[in-house]
């Protein structure tokens, strides 16, 4: 309940003072009553108390780690890979109002080229899985004001897959694709 409070008064005090110091790592979006006036540079940014609103992002380099994926390659080996995406924001108006969530359809976005390019690739071709991906994540994201600088794969391997399969309360382990 106090940190709530506290959230409040720090929400007015934003809300009343006639200025945003928008920090030199960050870019930002001035809206006047709600709309959009203009972009914001580091620096002094002066508004008007409770009509305007400078809403800031971080522009220089972030990471963001993907979830473990398993997949299955054109040539039927199933492999596992995780991620890690390198990017900046280099258009905050499109990152801050053209998307909700950034990060999050970042994430999505590429998580998807890569399973539609491994599931396209045979195992012996992942090598540049890195110089193949990072391209097309790229022409996806940049309508949202995102530069992926390199999407890296610290962990790529294939693994062997199991189907438990029941019948009447007897278990069997069989592999799948055909391995024994």
């Amino acid at each position: 309940m106090f940190d709530k409070l506290i959230e409040l008064v720090v929400t007015f005090i934003h809300d009343i003072l006639p200025f945003k110091i928008v920090d030199q790592w960050e870019g930002g979006v001035h809206l006047k009553t709600g709309r959009f006036h203009r972009t914001v540079s580091p620096g002094l940014n002066w508004k008007v108390p409770f009509f305007d609103k400078i809403w800031v992002t971080p522009v220089i380099t972030q990471t963001v780690n993907l979830s473990p994926q398993t997949l299955t390659t054109l040539d039927e080996k199933s492999v596992v890979l995780t991620s890690i995406v390198r990017y900046h924001v280099v258009n905050p108006h499109s990152f801050l109002l053209n998307v909700m969530h950034a990060n999050d359809v970042l994430v999505d976005t590429t998580q998807g080229i890569i399973r539609d390019i491994v599931e396209t690739t045979n195992w012996n071709d992942l090598v540049d899985l890195t110089d193949i991906v990072t391209p097309k994540v790229n022409e996806e994201v940049a309508k949202w004001g995102i530069v992926v600088e390199a999407v890296k794969f610290p962990d790529l391997g294939e693994i062997k897959t199991y189907r438990i399969i029941s019948d009447s309360g007897k278990s069997n382990i069989l592999p799948i694709n055909g391995e024994n």
